[in-house]
């Protein structure tokens, strides 16, 4: 994948479109390594002791929905930092909306903002961003969802899995902020939107025939 970043002409191209993209919603260097950290942060056993064996723990009801709400929180910042992520490249030059750009960019215009796009980086963004590209919509929805899902676990609830579909439209939100709202994404993006809520209307309808 790093290859084809390459292959935009200008020093730091990449590097530079996406500091300004940044620029225009005020994304720091630190990406979303907090909601990362908070997840970790919650993965302990409660009542462990130093020889690893568990205690029985008694917790109020208070102190249990406090940990409740915490995980769903740390959920909710990862789902929504790996959308930004994955379809920003917020935390890298390779999200699936610059290479849409880049593939959409006219042959020999400098219309990514003011960077020249070769002709073999505008290649290789159109299979990237193509029906079976990495960044293509099936393939992203796909990604996001494995990610959805293996976050919420098995036999998750429907609030889990909706507090989990929050996190990906605030991602996508982020996204559409730095292009100027959700019409001016690329329509590879859009599309991506659709099927991700499609799929989670689907995963909804199951937790609920499931209870």
């Amino acid at each position: 994948m790093s290859s084809a970043t390459g292959n935009v002409n200008g020093s730091g191209a990449t590097q530079a479109y996406y500091q300004n993209l940044n620029a225009k919603r005020g994304v720091s260097k630190g990406g979303t390594s907090g909601a990362a950290a908070a997840v970790v942060a919650d993965q302990y056993t409660a009542g462990a002791k130093a020889d690893g064996k568990a205690d029985k723990a008694v917790y109020s009801k208070e102190a249990a929905l406090q940990k409740a709400q915490s995980m769903a929180d740390a959920h909710y910042a990862s789902m929504r930092g790996m959308v930004e992520s994955i379809v920003g490249g917020t935390s890298g030059p390779q999200g699936q909306a610059f290479w849409a750009t880049a593939a959409n960019s006219k042959a020999g215009g400098v219309n990514l903002n003011d960077f020249q796009v070769s002709d073999e980086a505008r290649a290789k963004a159109r299979e990237l961003t193509g029906e079976d590209g990495y960044f293509g919509v099936k393939k992203t929805t796909d990604r996001i969802m494995e990610f959805a899902k293996a976050l919420a676990g098995s036999g998750a609830s429907e609030s889990t899995i909706n507090n989990l579909r929050k996190g990906v439209q605030a991602g996508f939100d982020a996204v559409a902020k730095m292009y100027g709202g959700f019409d001016n994404l690329p329509q590879v993006s859009k599309d991506t939107y659709d099927s991700v809520m499609k799929e989670f209307d689907n995963w909804t309808s199951g937790a609920k025939l499931g209870s």
